[in-house]
């Protein structure tokens, strides 16, 4: 056996059931018995040919409805139904009125929003941030309407630094939804803008039905840029608003909403950053005083303890540089005694030297070869006068041939003492190579040179940098070249160290 129900309990029942499962329906008939209450409440009766219905629309509701409805119109309701327990009477509890011709509209509009939603088109994950500072924006509006100059203005006003740029459109028409559909196709990544409003002033259903399409739904979810969209009174809703990544009110607000970010509020983040910066820089620096300051405690430590070690050091190079100075000097007057030595025994000073008398020599050799050549020349005369012609030639023939054997043997003679004086000069020129002073320093020595000639003794480098009061510029020979240095005495030196210190 079924329970027992009390009215309120079956009335309540009632209630839940018709409020769950006939919610937000759109109900067509002609409007009767209309009354407007003091409250602001409206209230009406809904008609058809064959059945009647109750219906509420309350103040809250009424004042968003635009559509001015009398007894006798033909309307589409939109709302949910409810029951009034205490009379157990059903009614409708209206949100939206639209005139017959717009109810057409609606059930339209309410296909291709579910289309889309099932499509993904309306997903909160595919819409995109807007940029926090845009620089450049596109306005897509009528350029003769109100909420192009709502917008302009407000963008101004708010930030006055972005640049406007305008596709004037069709709004409202049987070319707007293709105008604001080529549009919006027309923006690609390369155009630059950071943000798109899609904007339009209110109206009713089918003024706004342009921003109901599908094609322009189709090409904002395609754009590269997100879009704002802000089409009629914040109570209007179109397809473009559901599609677009983010939906405003009025035109106002999407101009408010592309700007999230004043230039009041961009110079006090500015000056904020500017302090921040400041501090850390300030904090940066202390930082890095101290790790300096550290450093130089270290520095200074280690310094301590490697300056007897340096001293020392020091004391042995100029030791070491003294000794070399001293052997090298010992060594270079050596090379300087053998090579003088070298030049009187050289053959080429002996040669020079005896030349004029090997000229004579040889002058009175050809002299001494000339007389006899004419007295062997008279000889044979003399024979010839008194010895037939064969006898003569004979003689004179022998004469020749003794001739030529004395000449051979001279020239002989002369080129045999010509090739011992020239072995003897190889011999001499091997000898003074072995001891020029190139080869020391190719050996590993150095020699030092001034300004004013080569510096032989310590002594002498020692005045000259006492005297010199700035750097004394020497160049120091090697075996491979010469490499220019300065020197400076060790007085500034230390003076120089007391100054670093």
């Amino acid at each position: 056996m079924s329970a027992i129900l009390s009215v309120t309990s079956l009335n309540a029942m009632a209630k839940q059931i018709l409020e769950a499962n006939l919610s937000g329906v759109m109900v067509q008939g002609e409007v009767r018995s209309l009354t407007r209450a003091a409250s602001g409440h409206v209230y009406f009766s809904l008609k058809d040919q064959q059945a009647e219905v109750r219906c509420a629309l309350f103040r809250a509701q009424a004042m968003r409805v635009k559509t001015a409805f009398a007894n006798g119109d033909a309307v589409v309701v939109r709302g949910s139904v409810s029951l009034y327990a205490p009379r157990g009477d059903y009614q409708l509890i209206v949100t939206g009125v639209e005139l017959a011709g717009d109810g057409q509209l609606a059930v339209l509009f309410e296909a291709l929003k579910k289309k889309l939603f099932a499509e993904g088109l309306f997903d909160v994950a595919r819409k995109r941030a807007i940029p926090r500072l845009p620089r450049r924006i596109v306005v897509i509006s009528s350029a003769v309407g109100a909420a192009l100059q709502d917008v302009v203005s407000t963008l101004i006003r708010r930030l006055p630094l972005v640049e406007i740029n305008l596709i004037p459109v069709a709004v409202q028409g049987e070319t707007a939804a293709a105008e604001l559909t080529n549009a919006v196709r027309g923006i690609t990544s390369d155009s630059g803008f950071d943000v798109v409003l899609l904007v339009r002033g209110g109206g009713s259903m089918s003024d706004l039905w342009a921003f109901n399409d599908e094609a322009l739904a189709r090409a904002i979810a395609a754009c590269p840029v997100p879009v704002i969209s802000g089409v009629g009174h914040e109570i209007d809703f179109t397809i473009s608003d559901f599609v677009a990544d983010v939906r405003a009110a009025t035109p106002t607000a999407a101009a408010e909403l592309a700007t999230p970010i004043t230039l009041s509020e961009l110079q006090a983040a500015l000056i904020l950053r500017h302090q921040q910066i400041n501090r850390l820089i300030e904090d940066r620096l202390n930082e890095a005083g101290q790790r300096l300051d550290s450093n130089l405690n270290r520095l200074r430590q280690q310094r301590q303890r490697w300056l007897p070690q340096l001293h020392h050091q020091m004391m042995l190079s100029l030791r070491l540089q003294r000794a070399i100075r001293s052997l090298w000097q010992e060594r270079l007057g050596r090379v300087q005694a053998l090579t003088h030595r070298l030049q009187q025994r050289s053959p080429v000073h002996w040669v020079r030297q005896n030349h004029s008398r090997l000229e004579q020599m040889r002058w009175r050799l050809q002299q001494a070869i000339d007389r006899q050549m004419a007295a062997q020349r008279q000889d044979w005369l003399r024979l010839a006068a008194g010895l037939r012609p064969s006898i003569v030639r004979r003689q004179i023939e022998q004469r020749q041939q003794e001739t030529e054997r004395l000449t051979a043997r001279l020239h002989e003679i002369g080129r045999q003492g010509l090739v011992r004086q020239k072995q003897r000069l190889e011999q001499a020129f091997g000898v003074l190579t072995a001891l020029s002073p190139q080869r020391v320093l190719e050996r590993g020595y150095s020699l030092v040179e001034a300004e004013s000639g080569l510096i032989w003794r310590a002594a002498a480098l020692r005045s000259a940098l006492v005297e010199s009061d700035r750097p004394l510029p020497l160049r120091l020979h090697f075996g491979d070249g010469v490499v220019p240095i300065e020197a400076c005495s060790a007085q500034s030196s230390s003076t120089e160290t007391g100054a670093m210190e």
